[in-house]
């Protein structure tokens, strides 16, 4: 398996015009390649609390919260530039009552326990950002309720893509990511039992269950 290569640049996209853009990028994009995720998530039928890791500006999370009902989100994000956009974002979609947005990282331990307990955690292409995933999935299985559900997704490392860049960024993405091995071997150390983890694609799915 070829090997990781983490990023080199700093983790967080910050100043008004990049969080600008990012923005623009996933509501003229993020139709099309969050659609199957989200689906995905609408579909566990969860209800309550959820917390989603790295929102961005918050386009997704938007989403979310109209599609799925009896929900509140909190949502963790390291960008304070981003947070800023994406409250602004929710603003316009009048969603600024079911959203809450929290900075930090999702490393923090102290942070992530006083946040609650929650019905669903979620996050989309975090996961090979976080720098200790092994600390950070043991605050988020921490975090859940008895009968929660993590729902990770992500790039998954290797195939002919990890040599050929198609996007720089996304190229720079799948050499950070994990494999479903790696995976594997930080939820066996954590002793989770229950989880499901499958690919497609360039993609990586992770379910885990509490009990």
């Amino acid at each position: 398996m070829p090997k990781r290569i983490p990023h080199v640049y700093s983790e967080a996209i910050t100043g008004v015009k990049e969080t600008t853009n990012y923005l623009a990028m996933q509501k003229k994009l993020g139709r099309f390649y969050l659609k199957g995720f989200i689906k995905r998530l609408i579909g566990f039928n969860k209800k309550g609390l959820f917390l989603e890791i790295g929102p961005g500006p918050a386009y997704q999370t938007s989403e979310i919260a109209k599609q799925a009902e009896g929900i509140k989100i909190k949502a963790l994000e390291y960008s304070e530039d981003m947070i800023s956009i994406a409250k602004k974002y929710c603003k316009t979609q009048n969603l600024q009552t079911k959203i809450e947005f929290v900075h930090g990282s999702v490393e923090d331990e102290k942070l992530v326990s006083g946040l609650g307990k929650f019905d669903l955690i979620y996050s989309t292409f975090s996961l090979h950002h976080w720098l200790d995933p092994e600390k950070a999935i043991s605050n988020l299985y921490s975090a859940l309720k008895d009968d929660g559900l993590i729902y990770l997704y992500d790039f998954k490392r290797g195939g002919l893509f990890y040599y050929i860049s198609i996007k720089k960024g996304i190229w720079e993405s799948i050499r950070a990511s994990y494999t479903p091995d790696e995976i594997k071997s930080i939820l066996d150390r954590l002793n989770i039992k229950n989880y499901k983890i499958s690919t497609d694609f360039l993609y990586m799915q992770v379910i885990i269950n509490k009990n």
